[in-house]
């Protein structure tokens, strides 16, 4: 539902009660719309009052809507190209004619980002190093909270804010289940745990003193009594990458979010290991790291050991999906 504040962030004009309908349509889809999404959305509605007097967008609205601006960045092009194209998908669905973006505008942006897989072996190695983190002067309660943290992190693709926002009713561990509720694109899961980290985190919750309290954090900030922020993931994930000696091929330490990308490339080959196929495995991993759409996945997943023919070829029964977590 768009608020009344957002709404009113819209120039009135012909376009304004269709870009409500289309950002409700969008939300109601799962899809999540950032505020700079609708910042986009509004300058498009102001250049559309602009150029149409009427719903129906012709060719010549959209070159002019389209034309490229001297200093504009190519990312941002290719989003405002985006927006227009979706919008007048949506336009059409109504009836109202709207001009197919040309293939032309539609030119691939090169990102030069490539996230960190890291082995089997490193995973380990990292483990190791939150094993023995070593206290400080102030508080030894991070000596606890990491190693279960990162298996977490490991055993299940959780993203990071996530694990930081799981409290104590939302642990299962009778059906070794870890609940998420109204995560990225409001979507909320189940993520089913292997039995090595259920275990784990039985063991964990059992030593908390605030145990009994369900509403509580399952990971709470000594320095601040409620859960634990993000730069201080940031910080303590440093040193933990530091000490275990992973680093990625330029002599960078990895992100904290390199162990998602991990999770789904190392679970997506076990999948196919066990003789999975591809259109099949896809699938199953996406609802499990609740992506809305198969394209959010695909982003995720990093070719190893398997080629794509043999992603294709391979049909069969999954066995294993979830990874074990070494013990503490």
């Amino acid at each position: 539902m768009i608020t009344d504040k957002e709404l009113l962030a819209f120039r009135d004009g012909i376009f304004k009660p269709y870009f409500e309908k289309y950002i409700e349509f969008k939300r109601g889809k799962g899809e999540k719309v950032s505020h700079s999404t609708l910042i986009r959305l509004k300058a498009l509605n102001e250049s559309l009052n602009r150029y149409s007097n009427t719903l129906d967008i012709e060719l010549d609205t959209v070159e002019l809507l389209l034309k490229g601006k001297d200093t504009e960045r190519e990312t941002l092009r290719a989003m405002r190209v985006s927006d227009l194209r979706q919008f007048n998908a949506f336009l059409k669905t109504l009836g109202i004619h709207a001009y197919q973006i040309s293939n032309k505008y539609m030119k691939k942006v090169h990102v030069a980002f490539k996230p960190y897989i890291f082995s089997a072996e490193e995973l380990s190695k990292i483990t190791e190093a939150s094993d023995h983190l070593k206290p400080s002067r102030r508080s030894s309660n991070y000596l606890t909270a990491y190693p279960v943290l990162l298996r977490i992190l490991i055993g299940t693709g959780m993203r990071i804010g996530e694990v930081l926002s799981l409290r104590i009713k939302d642990v299962d561990t009778i059906n070794q289940l870890l609940v998420v509720y109204q995560s990225k694109n409001n979507v909320s899961r189940y993520v089913p745990m292997s039995d090595s980290l259920s275990v784990i985190i039985l063991d964990y919750v059992s030593g908390l003193a605030h145990r009994h309290n369900s509403e509580q954090y399952l990971f709470v900030s000594p320095y601040t009594g409620t859960r634990y922020s993000y730069t201080a993931m940031k910080y303590m994930f440093k040193k933990i990458f530091a000490e275990s000696g992973v680093r990625t091929p330029r002599g960078r330490l990895p992100r904290i979010h390199d162990i998602r990308h991990s999770f789904c490339t190392l679970s997506l080959d076990r999948m196919l290991d066990s003789g999975m196929d591809l259109y099949v495995a896809v699938p199953v991993l996406a609802a499990y790291v609740g992506h809305v759409n198969l394209r959010d996945t695909e982003r995720y997943i990093h070719l190893t050991e398997h080629g794509y023919d043999e992603f294709v070829r391979r049909e069969g029964a999954l066995k294993t999906l979830i990874p074990e977590v070494d013990e503490l």
